[in-house]
């Protein structure tokens, strides 16, 4: 007898393939829509891609075109060039030569694609180039020979009116001494003019070829620059037979089945083009526009006859599966051809326990919420948190050494071990981990459970400090019950706890609560001697004022952290100075980050070797950068040092040097990281203190031969320097000569 399906508005059967048609025409509409957007989306990446490429270069050619315009301008204020001008060119060799060195190291050290940098002197009509002195002929007829650049064109360039010129690129045959034959390369030739020196030019030439390689993706394709004038500057690539009008205010155009992405540079006003062929990606759509609806018309038809025999079997096995779920019950197992509903009936024990591992997660979340005062959002994770009974409150802070990265231990082997100890203990308890160094443990005992928390915190004690070789342990804990309103009290204060560990690499309880407060060890003459000795290099001197700080919070009972921040605030001390004088610090990186390094230290010692290498380092590097001699420095020091007691003006120093007040302010503060009146001030405050500890001269009269005419202003920056008035400074030294 045949079985026919009845078929009922209400049942499952029908709604089942009611869903199943409304599913496949939704699936339809949006696959439509899909590529309908995916196709738009492609394109408008394309162009948007392809702009932000074009972009990128432009911007790239421009900021290497200005450095090139900084980099040759300030040969119009070197002294040297002008003397060059005026003087004569057979007795002047060794300018000749120290010029063609810094062209050298220009061409050689600076990634700017040059390959040669000139000055052309318009008189005397030689070139001073890398390889030295040369007549102009010579230098553009024989050995950077060009059709479109001869010796005229440079000779020119004296006639024209302008600042910064590039041209466009143009082979040349370059000749070597050292070569057989002529090399033929492309350059772009760069001239730098000014009115103050219009009797000579700067000009280099660039790479072509290397300035695009670092300029220009690999991508392939073509890629070009016209100048103002639409003349072509540059091309790269096999470029269409007709190329479109680029007009302004744009950034792509389309001619016929390419797309010209541009940008016009605001400093050389050269504008960057680059050609993304259209037709290939054309091509690709209407490809995946006839797979798409091949695709369609299938999926309709094999979706059509699923969606039948599916309804058909889903009936009575997803009613068995409904029931189990009600019954909430993951030992119930239904038996069905469909493997899918076996799968589904042996999941319902495993999600039964995922749910119960997200509640002991969430249980976590809102313990956390609760330490740290944050209202929980979700009314399911308030329920999962116990708020009623008072707790004990325990935090351990896990510090690695040195020994740990070259044999790490699991990350989660603290927590686990931890958290199985005290569960066996106190059932009911809650252990996480809040932080990568940090995990905290909360108990519920029904009572003062403090005697039986101690001896178990002694166990871990005993335990950990098997391996301290990898790590040190500091255990937070106060025997007492916390009261349930204490959340944010108890983790507040477990924090201030840990900052009572003591120097040494045992696993540490702490049990007192008081709040540890920072310690002064420095003093306002000990900071200013400390800065006075690093800014003179004085090893010595500073390993003894970093010992007596040590030695100083030794006897003040200093914690471990109160050692990591004078470490820290040292440490810091000393790097601000070095970057004040522009002293590269990365040699004090060479084995990591000191600031790293000190958080793994266990002992006094560790910190004393620390402070010793560190401060040995940055006394050799001062003293190194003061020792690099300056003839204009020099100058300044020892005009300073003969006439300290005069009146002098930065205007008469620079007047000596023959150059401009504010060049000497600056290039003084760049090689001395100091200020040329600070200097000044200093020096004259150094001589008065020791006229003051030496001879009985009134304050006045020393402030005269230190060159203060008024005694009010010499006693302002005295104190300024010092933190004493004068007079105070003589009293002290009366009474003890030492300091």
């Amino acid at each position: 007898m045949n079985r026919r399906i009845r078929i009922n508005g209400k049942s499952l059967f029908a709604k089942l393939l009611l869903g199943f048609v409304v599913v496949i025409l939704v699936s339809f509409a949006f696959n439509v829509f899909a590529y309908r957007f995916f196709y738009t989306q492609m394109r408008d990446q394309l162009i948007h891609t392809s702009s932000l490429s074009v972009s990128k270069t432009a911007d790239g050619y421009e900021k290497q075109l200005s450095q090139l315009d900084d980099l040759l301008t300030r040969y119009y204020f070197d002294n040297t060039v002008t003397a060059l001008n005026k003087g004569n060119i057979d007795s002047d060799f060794p300018i000749v030569n120290e010029l063609a060195d810094d062209f050298n190291s220009i061409v050689g050290n600076y990634n700017l694609d040059l390959e040669n940098v000139f000055i052309y002197f318009k008189e005397k009509g030689f070139v001073i180039d890398k390889n030295g002195y040369t007549r102009a002929e010579d230098l553009f007829g024989k050995y950077y020979v060009s059709r479109d650049y001869g010796a005229d064109f440079w000779a020119r360039q004296f006639t024209e009116d302008f600042h910064f010129r590039a041209y466009p690129s143009a082979e040349f045959r370059k000749y070597r001494m050292d070569a057989v034959g002529p090399e033929q390369k492309s350059y772009v030739p760069l001239i730098v003019k000014s009115r103050i020196g219009s009797q000579f030019y700067v000009g280099a030439l660039i790479d072509t070829e290397r300035m695009f390689a670092s300029q220009y993706d690999t991508s392939g394709n073509p890629f070009y620059i016209v100048d103002s004038d639409g003349r072509m500057f540059f091309r790269a690539g096999s470029l269409p037979a007709k190329l479109p009008e680029l007009e302004a205010g744009r950034s792509n155009t389309l001619l016929a089945d390419h797309y010209f992405f541009y940008q016009t540079g605001a400093m050389s006003g050269l504008t960057y083009v680059s050609v993304i062929p259209y037709a290939s990606l054309a091509s690709q759509l209407a490809k995946m526009n006839v797979l798409l609806l091949a695709l369609f018309a299938l999926s309709v038809l094999v979706s059509v006859a699923i969606s039948v025999l599916l309804s058909v079997r889903f009936k009575n096995p997803v009613q068995r599966i409904v029931e189990a779920l009600r019954q909430m019950n993951p030992a119930i197992r239904h038996s069905s051809s469909i493997h899918e509903f076996n799968v589904i009936s042996e999941g319902l024990e495993h999600i039964i326990e995922t749910v119960h591992r997200k509640n002991s997660l969430l249980q976590k979340y809102g313990y956390l919420d609760k330490i740290k005062s944050i209202q929980p959002a979700d009314n399911e994770v308030q329920r999962l948190v116990d708020t009623e009974r008072p707790f004990h409150f325990i935090m351990f802070h896990i510090d690695y050494t040195r020994e740990y990265a070259l044999q790490p231990l699991k990350a989660t082997s603290f927590l686990e071990f931890i958290n199985l100890n005290l569960s066996d203990s106190f059932p009911g308890s809650v252990t996480m981990q809040i932080e990568k160094d940090r995990i905290l443990s909360i108990l519920f005992p029904d009572r003062d459970a403090s005697a039986e928390l101690a001896a178990k915190l002694d166990y871990l004690k005993r335990v950990f400090d098997q391996d301290k070789t990898y790590y040190h342990l500091t255990i937070a804990c106060q025997l007492r019950l916390w009261q349930p309103s204490e959340w944010t009290a108890a983790y507040e204060t477990a924090c201030d706890m840990m900052r009572r560990r003591k120097l040494n690499d045992e696993t540490q309880i702490i049990g007192e609560s008081a709040a540890v407060e920072p310690m002064t060890v420095w003093t306002a003459e000990e900071e200013r001697s400390f800065a006075a000795h690093l800014e003179a290099g004085n090893e010595t001197q500073l390993h003894s004022l970093s010992r007596d700080l040590l030695q100083k919070l030794e006897r003040c009972g200093g914690t471990a952290w109160h050692y990591k921040q004078l470490a820290g605030d040292l440490l810091s001390k000393t790097l601000m100075t070095l970057m004040a004088h522009k002293i590269d610090t990365q040699g004090l990186y060479a084995d990591g980050s000191p600031f790293d390094e000190i958080d793994s230290f266990l002992s006094l010692e560790e910190y004393a070797v620390f402070f010793e290498r560190l401060l040995s380092q940055a006394s050799a590097l001062i003293r190194g950068k003061r020792e690099a001699r300056d003839p204009i420095v020099d100058f300044v020091v020892g005009f300073i040092e003969e006439h300290y007691g005069e009146d002098i003006y930065q205007d008469l120093i620079a007047d000596r040097l023959n150059i401009s007040t504010g060049y000497l302010r600056g290039y003084f503060k760049e090689k001395t990281g100091q200020n040329l009146g600070d200097y000044l001030n200093e020096y004259r405050i150094g001589k008065a203190k020791a006229m003051l500890a030496e001879t009985e001269d009134k304050i006045q009269d020393i402030a005269a031969k230190v060159g203060y005419q008024n005694a009010n202003s010499f006693t302002r920056m005295f104190r300024r320097l010092t933190g004493l008035t004068p007079g105070e400074y003589r009293r002290e030294r009366l009474l003890d000569p030492q300091k």
